[in-house]
């Protein structure tokens, strides 16, 4: 082999399957989490679920 087939690039090697994998993997990591945390039903259900918890976590209520 030369160095030129070597060195393929990160991105061609994933392919096309590459970038549609990472681009499902930072919307279902990132950006649904953020979305749902601006839902007002969602952040009462948070409020009321650490009201239930037995331990204290700091910077939150």
């Amino acid at each position: 082999m030369t160095k030129e087939t070597k060195q393929e690039g990160f991105l061609k090697k994933g392919g096309k399957w590459g970038a549609i994998i990472g681009a499902t993997w930072i919307g279902l990591n990132i950006v649904l989490p953020l979305a749902l945390l601006r839902i007002p039903a969602v952040q009462k259900y948070l409020m009321a679920f650490e009201e239930k918890l037995p331990f204290d976590i700091p910077g939150i209520g």
